[in-house]
């Protein structure tokens, strides 16, 4: 099997891959053994005629390793792309550092001219070259074999699928947040950036000066349908509700902070701060006696608790995904089942997501963002009703709860029932 190493380098750095001002200027290629890589030549002014990269398109048997796979599969969608910073991400559950390369040229324009557009076109290919080789070098290092896993596979496909929709914005995006979001802005849209290599593998997901997994209710007002309306989904006490799936614990029907508010003796919000404090602070032993639930919980902590020092791993439980003892720092056993229930949130919603993503294929209506507990779509209306009715169900898989907010602007969004949805 060939294995290639293949860095993009687009016009403007600093920009979303998918930012339509923004072309792939060179490609860097080098087939791991070969003594010299070479720049492909797209649209840098120091190339001569346009090359051709068609053969990487149509090449569906080698392996092409890349830092960060979702910048190419809007330009490779057929081709074996392998993401070495997720691979490392796997291994060592942390992404490779490429920080540490520095190039003399790119620490200048870059902090000179950031500004700039298109800032890479000024600088060099000779020093793109520079830069790519030490990143060659540096994967090189690390890569022994390849490997294609589910995870790979998924959960890049699941980012790249909400990342490429885009979110379209206000008129007035500039004025709640400031004027560095304007150079971000692609007919009308912004893109989001899903970083997938986190310490607990919940992705982060922010781009330029917009940090979408953070966003208040100010902020929200910046972001409207394409379409004809957004709707949003949020799950009902989602982590209580996972961990009742690892536990085989079935709550009944009906709220369940409400239903835990009862044993508390407390209001329905103080119930959700309290029930929090005990699963990821300690819990009680006396609530452990008396509440059947946390007893579980508690029996599922120890027993991983044993099993990770026994094995000196763990096994996540959907992707099968390692976390290895000694790639944690003072681990304890609340913070290794915060890492647990993080790691099957998230799995969980790759499953997820790639099922909403089947399910929407050529379908107006799209997935334009994700926050761990909530989906937000950009609804068409003319086949809405029976759409998110589908969604809602794909949503609600393994008896779990959703509930629905609608609006023309996500910092006014308001509850709604599905019957009402006309």
């Amino acid at each position: 099997m060939v294995m290639n190493i293949i860095i993009p380098i687009y016009s403007d750095g600093f920009l979303h891959p998918l930012h339509k001002d923004n072309n792939l200027s060179l490609l860097y290629l080098r087939h791991i053994g070969d003594k010299e890589g070479r720049m492909i030549c797209l649209s840098h002014p120091d190339c001569g005629d346009k090359e051709s990269i068609d053969d990487i398109k149509n090449d569906n048997t080698s392996f092409y390793l890349t830092p960060d796979k979702k910048k190419l599969m809007n330009i490779f969608p057929n081709t074996r792309l392998i993401d070495v910073n997720l691979m490392h991400w796997w291994k060592h559950n942390k992404p490779m550092n490429f920080e540490d390369i520095r190039i003399n040229s790119y620490d200048f324009f870059n902090n000179k001219y950031y500004n700039m557009k298109n800032v890479n076109e000024v600088i060099p290919m000779v020093k793109h070259k520079e830069y790519c080789d030490k990143v060659f070098d540096k994967i090189s290092e690390f890569v022994d074999t390849v490997y294609e896993n589910l995870y790979n596979h998924e959960a890049i496909e699941a980012y790249n699928y909400i990342e490429k929709n885009g979110v379209k914005v206000s008129d007035d995006i500039c004025d709640i947040f400031d004027h560095r979001v304007k150079r971000h802005i692609s007919d009308g849209k912004l893109y989001s950036n899903y970083f997938l290599w986190t310490s607990t593998g919940r992705p982060s997901n922010s781009f330029g000066s917009v940090n979408f997994a953070a966003l208040n209710q100010e902020q929200r007002r910046g972001f409207i349908p394409e379409y004809d309306m957004l709707v949003e989904f949020d799950y009902d006490a989602y982590h209580l509700r996972l961990i009742a799936d690892l536990i085989d614990y079935k709550f009944p029907q009906g709220s369940v902070h409400q239903y835990l508010a009862s044993f508390y003796g407390s209001t329905y919000d103080e119930s959700k701060s309290i029930s929090f404090r005990l699963l990821y602070g300690g819990i009680d032993k006396d609530i452990a006696k008396s509440i059947s639930f946390f007893g579980k919980v508690q029996k599922f902590i120890d027993k991983k608790w044993n099993e990770f020092n026994k094995n000196n791993c763990i096994k996540t439980d959907i992707y099968r995904r390692t976390l290895l003892k000694d790639n944690f720092e003072k681990m304890n056993k609340n913070k290794l089942f915060n890492y647990i229930i993080q790691a099957y949130e998230t799995e969980c919603n790759i499953v997820t997501i790639i099922k909403l993503q089947d399910y929407l294929y050529n379908k107006k209506t799209k997935l334009v963002l994700y926050g761990y507990d909530s989906f937000l779509f950009d609804v068409d209306k003319v086949n809405g009703k029976e759409e998110i009715k589908i969604i809602k169900n794909i949503l609600e898989r393994n008896n779990h709860s959703v509930k629905m907010k609608i609006g023309l602007n996500y910092g006014k969004m308001v509850d709604i029932k599905e019957e009402i949805w006309v």
